[in-house]
């Protein structure tokens, strides 16, 4: 929890500094080994699709290691909801979007959800129910959900051999 509580209290400090909204690229890995070979290849895959997409708008990025795992922080020049508009585009139809967490703050540090959009929460990748509540209630095994991701990134980098 330490470690989570830390990148927050930078993230106000980035928000308060560039006055712009503000991304966060992490893996939805479970357990407490979030620093692993698929965990860090998901992060660096989705921080490449980002910087792609808004080339023209990173003001700050910074990439750290914690016990949360790999983390990208940027600070973007556009609006805050387009950001998270993109961002959920990229969670729901991009075959890694499912396993990681695109958050968007926009320039006061506030964060933008899906709710902001009239749109329902997360599904769970495994059950389909409420992902927040499949977490909370540990519902699935760390294996189970391990599984999920690295089927996804063997499945990613397949499609990538190919093109």
């Amino acid at each position: 929890m330490l470690a989570r509580e830390i990148r927050i209290k930078y993230q106000e400090e980035l928000v308060k500094q560039y006055k712009i909204p503000l991304l966060v690229i992490r893996v939805n890995y479970p357990g407490i080994n979030k620093n692993n070979y698929y965990s860090h290849e998901i992060t660096r895959i989705m921080y490449k699709i980002i910087c792609e997409l808004f080339s023209n708008s990173i003001i700050f990025k910074k990439i750290i290691t914690t016990a949360e795992g790999l983390i990208v922080i940027m600070c973007i020049n556009n609006g805050a909801r387009d950001i998270k508009l993109i961002t959920l585009n990229l969670e729901d139809n991009h075959i890694l979007g499912r396993c990681v967490d695109l958050d968007v703050y926009d320039e006061k540090g506030r964060s933008i959800s899906r709710r902001d959009f009239g749109l329902e929460m997360r599904k769970c990748y495994i059950c389909n129910d409420i992902a927040h509540i499949c977490v909370r209630s540990k519902k699935h095994s760390i294996e189970e959900v391990e599984g999920f991701i690295r089927s996804r990134f063997s499945e990613y980098t397949k499609k990538s051999a190919t093109i």
